[in-house]
C-alpha cells in the first residue's frame, strides 16, 4: 500500500496543517517487536531487581542481622515489587521503540497473572527447577501478552476513529487579531470545521 501524497493547504490558510496518516502494523514487524519485548522485560526485571536489592541492603546498613530472617524478608519486600514494576516497564519501552502502542497497566496485570501461572506450573511439577523456570518465564510472558492485547485494542480504536469521520480530522482553530474601523483591536478565535 503506497503512502498517500501530501495534500496541499487550502488557499488562504494561515496555519497549514500537515496531515499524518497512520498505517496499520505490518505482520513483518510483529515478531521483532515481541522479541524486543521479551529482552526488554528480562532486562527491566533484572535492572529493577538490582536497584531494589541495593535499596534493601542500604536500608539494613545499620541493622544487626544476626538471625537473618528479618533481613531477608526486608530485602524481598523491596526487591520483588521492583522486579514486578521493572518487567512491564522494560516490555513497554522496548516495544515503543518498534512502534508499539500498548499501555503499562495491562502489561503489569499480565506480569502478575503470569507470575500466578508460573507458580502453579512450578507447584504442579516435581523438582525445584520447574518452579524457577515458571517464576522466570511466567511474568515476562504475561507482560508481553498483556502489552500485545493493549496494543491491539489501541490500534483498532485509533483505526476506527480515523475511519469514522473526516470532519473530525479537519477541525482547526487559530488565534486571530485584527484592527477595527475606528482604530481599536479585535481578538478572538478563527475556526475551520
Amino acid at each position: 500500500m503506497d503512502a498517500p501524497s501530501e495534500q496541499a493547504a487550502p488557499k488562504g490558510e494561515l496555519f497549514p496543517y500537515q496531515y499524518k496518516y497512520e498505517t496499520e502494523d505490518s505482520p513483518a514487524l510483529v515478531f521483532p517487536r515481541v522479541v524486543a519485548e521479551v529482552f526488554g522485560g528480562v532486562l527491566g526485571g533484572v535492572g529493577m531487581g538490582i536497584v531494589g536489592l541495593l535499596a534493601g541492603v542500604s536500608a539494613l546498613e545499620d541493622v544487626s542481622c544476626g538471625s537473618g530472617e528479618v533481613c531477608a524478608a526486608t530485602i524481598l519486600i523491596i526487591t520483588v515489587p521492583a522486579v514486578f514494576v521493572g518487567i512491564p516497564l522494560g516490555v513497554q519501552y522496548a516495544a515503543q521503540g518498534l512502534g508499539g502502542r500498548g499501555d503499562f497497566l495491562p502489561s503489569l496485570a499480565g506480569t502478575l497473572l503470569g507470575t500466578g501461572a508460573g507458580l502453579l506450573y512450578g507447584l504442579s511439577q516435581d523438582g525445584p527447577g520447574y518452579m524457577a523456570v515458571g517464576l522466570i518465564v511466567g511474568p515476562v510472558l504475561g507482560a508481553v501478552i498483556g502489552y500485545e492485547i493493549s496494543h491491539a485494542m489501541n490500534a483498532s480504536s485509533s483505526y476506527q476513529a480515523r475511519a469514522g469521520s473526516s470532519s473530525a480530522q479537519a477541525l482547526r482553530v487559530a488565534p486571530l487579531i485584527g484592527a477595527t474601523p475606528r482604530g481599536g483591536f479585535l481578538g478572538g478565535l478563527s475556526g475551520s470545521f
